[in-house]
């Protein structure tokens, strides 16, 4: 029998599930699932399948360093079914035959088992992607890692017949939506520390079509990226590694307020002497929302952070961070002329659209490297957090579910109760030929104090009237990272 995990990761907003199974047909307790819904909503989920042996564990191992796992719900003729599995990387079959952890502290091989030296350190835990037919799950430390749509079973690392040579790779790709091509990278792609970036392009059916190796001003961590008709953008956040600071016991990642924020722009089949690297004022760079271009120029939409995005797990030099729900963000937009002839971006290159106070946002995918309206994202409002009888605050991530009209500055909110949080909806729109941002919203919603979780949807424009139909699921579920919704053209029946 395993011994029991640490403190620290069963008393916080979460604690390991260790669970697989399935659950058909779920059990509908409020309204309908509009029957014009076909797709798959998946989930990635970092699930630590066996307690850390360290004695000292950092607090991104606690929050991000679980063994993937990844969950799905198949929507179709009004009926939900719930299937959820483990990614059955080389980690997690190494660690499953020893029946005990081999790896130690977040991307730190030197705190890993001398048995595991050289392995595969990748949970591939972070989000899933579909293209070309195909279902993978990713975390950007490792490769990707193939999965089957309908039984969630691992077929294997992606290496895209070989042509994959970096040793790592963005959980966060895109897709053309008008040619199907995908682009994507790895950074610290020979090495954990190295500033090597290795930036591809796969086209619609998975085949690689264009290769570029780089080289970043800095090491530090490029979670996402963005692309528009012409070009690829790589947003540098202001979390650095250090190979020496590893070495010595450290964290990999610190963050660094003062640094200065770096884009790198790089046409879309551009080679390495093409690059350039434009420099911003100090800036958390989170997650990128949508890009496109409009008069020569690069339009860049991402959420960004007035301080430590990180906080608490991501520390600064000196060992502090800000308390939880400190640090606010807003949807910020960055003009970046390619051609222009200084790397410099001053106040004058950003505006602020709105204040958001989230992160993982969501637009109409119909409107991606376009113009767009309607923008969803899960978001805090501290003022609603409340305790438990024990006068304890009841650990809240997102307490609300939110829409920002970018057109007439109107922001709606559904807030479940003060005991609630959400995970990572996903937007569905209403059919082919709706408006922009009609549609359905769904998402996984956590009730920590009655530990339970339920399936959410509601309509998109419509937040404030709450749920339209409301799903139980008869076990808890563990805070998941990044969601999809794959259309069910293109995903085969359950069986």
């Amino acid at each position: 029998m395993t011994k029991a995990f640490p403190a620290i990761m069963t008393q916080g907003i979460d604690e390991p599930c260790r669970f697989e199974g399935e659950v058909f047909d779920l059990e509908v307790v409020e309204g309908a699932v509009p029957p014009e819904l076909d797709g798959l909503l998946v989930q990635a989920v970092p699930d630590q399948t066996f307690p850390p042996e360290l004695a000292n564990l950092h607090l991104m191992t606690v929050a991000a360093g679980g063994d993937g796992s990844v969950r799905a719900f198949r929507i179709k003729d009004g009926h939900v079914d719930f299937r959820t599995r483990y990614v059955r990387t080389e980690r997690f079959m190494l660690e499953r035959a020893a029946r005990r952890s081999l790896f130690g502290n977040y991307r730190d091989p030197f705190s890993d088992d001398a048995s595991v030296a050289g392995k595969s350190r990748t949970t591939a835990n972070t989000a899933l992607f579909f293209h070309g037919g195909r279902l993978f799950s990713a975390k950007e430390d490792g490769l990707a890692y193939q999965i089957d749509p309908a039984t969630l079973d691992t077929i294997g690392a992606w290496t895209a017949d070989g042509a994959i040579t970096s040793q790592t790779f963005t959980a966060h790709p895109k897709i053309d939506p008008f040619t199907g091509e995908l682009c994507a990278f790895g950074y610290a792609a020979k090495g954990e520390t190295t500033r090597d970036i290795a930036y591809y392009v796969f086209d619609a059916s998975g085949m690689l079509a264009h290769e570029t190796w780089l080289e970043a001003p800095i090491s530090a961590m490029i979670h996402d990226c963005a692309i528009t008709p012409n070009y690829m953008i790589f947003p540098i956040m202001p979390v650095t590694s250090d190979l020496d600071r590893l070495r010595a016991g450290g964290p990999h990642f610190i963050y660094e307020g003062d640094m200065p924020q770096y884009f790198g722009v790089l046409p879309r089949r551009g080679s390495v002497d093409e690059v350039r690297w434009f420099r911003a004022p100090p800036g958390f760079t989170g997650h990128t929302v949508n890009s496109w271009e409009e008069d020569g120029k690069i339009l860049l939409d991402l959420l960004e952070a007035d301080g430590n995005g990180f906080a608490p797990v991501v520390s600064d030099r000196e060992g502090q961070a800000p308390p939880p729900g400190s640090v606010r963000n807003a949807l910020v937009r960055w003009r970046i002329d390619y051609h222009a002839n200084t790397d410099e971006l001053g106040h004058e290159h950003r505006s602020i659209l709105a204040q958001v106070n989230g992160e993982g946002a969501h637009i109409d995918p119909r409107y991606e490297m376009r113009p767009y309206r309607h923008m969803f994202v899960p978001t805090l409002d501290p003022s609603k957090l409340t305790t438990d009888v024990n006068g304890r605050p009841v650990p809240v991530m997102f307490n609300q579910l939110s829409h920002f009209d970018l057109e007439t500055g109107i922001r709606n909110d559904w807030f479940p109760g003060p005991a609630a949080t959400f995970q990572d909806p996903v937007f569905v729109p209403r059919g082919p030929d709706a408006a922009e941002g009609d549609g359905f919203l769904i998402a996984l919603l956590n009730r920590p104090l009655e530990r339970r979780s339920e399936l959410v949807i509601l309509n998109s424009l419509d937040l404030p009237a709450g749920p339209i139909a409301r799903l139980n699921l008869p076990l808890r579920m563990r805070l998941g990272i990044h969601a999809t919704w794959i259309d069910g053209a293109n995903v085969p029946e359950w069986f």
